[in-house]
């Protein structure tokens, strides 16, 4: 299997056909669409917040590749215990 490639996460600001608007940063990036990554984004795009990850340039998505990486699997599961814990909540 091949390794993700180093990413970071960005929250979804806008959804447009052939592109995505994310915030990483502080700063926006306009990413490329696939249209599958287009239809997912539809369904995700009603949450209150979602995080993306996206490659290091910020040229893409890599949501096509987390499901068979392990290693992404468990950075993600760290940050969504780490959003749940006192020290986050109180903005340290």
């Amino acid at each position: 299997m091949r390794r993700l490639e180093a990413f970071t996460l960005a929250i979804l600001l806008e959804l447009h056909q052939t592109h995505v608007a994310v915030m990483i940063h502080q700063t926006r990036y306009d990413i490329p669409l696939s249209h599958e990554e287009h239809e997912l984004l539809q369904l995700l795009q009603e949450e209150p917040l979602v995080l993306l990850p996206v490659s290091r340039d910020r040229r893409h998505l890599l949501l096509d590749r987390l499901v068979n990486d392990l290693m992404v699997l468990e950075e993600l599961n760290d940050f969504e215990g780490a959003a749940d814990s006192y020290v986050s909540s109180e903005g340290a």
